[in-house]
């Protein structure tokens, strides 16, 4: 006899559901994707018809409104790139949460931040002096002792 009940048939597990959920989520990654190329291309296209209208309406406006296309052009793809694509949004998210975490950290006060880089400076003096030593040691073994350089 089988205890199974038609619930516990047609329920997914959790396993399957991952897998769906997975796969679902690979596809739009690659829609995204496809997408993608299509809006940097067209950020493309609208830096050259920017830099394009910039020459090609040399003789009909002035200077200082001929400038205003390439940048329209630049300052709406940078929009297209950073906010609209995949890579953009990731990017964005990386920066905001880099600011967030450098918000987190507690800097020291002016005097304990004197107070260690001149422990640094010295430590750094120190420390030269003694590989120079070593290396003067080293130098005056192998040639003067070991070799008989005169």
């Amino acid at each position: 006899m089988d205890n199974k009940t038609s619930k516990d048939v047609g329920a997914k597990t959790k396993a399957q559901l991952k897998a769906e959920a997975k796969q679902q989520q690979q596809l739009e990654i690659k829609r995204n994707k496809r997408f993608d190329f299509l809006k940097y291309t067209f950020s493309a296209i609208l830096i050259a018809a920017g830099i394009l209208a910039f020459y090609t309406l040399d003789a009909q406006l002035p200077l200082y409104i001929r400038y205003l296309f390439p940048l329209i052009g630049v300052v709406a793809a940078i929009v297209i790139v950073f906010f609209w694509s995949t890579g953009g949004r990731e990017l964005t998210a990386y920066v905001r949460d880099c600011v967030s975490e450098a918000r987190k950290v507690v800097w020291p006060e002016r005097n304990e931040a004197l107070r260690m880089t001149l422990f640094v400076l010295i430590f750094v003096a120190v420390l030269s002096l003694f590989i120079w030593g070593v290396d003067s040691l080293i130098s005056w073994l192998l040639f003067d002792i070991f070799m008989k350089r005169s």
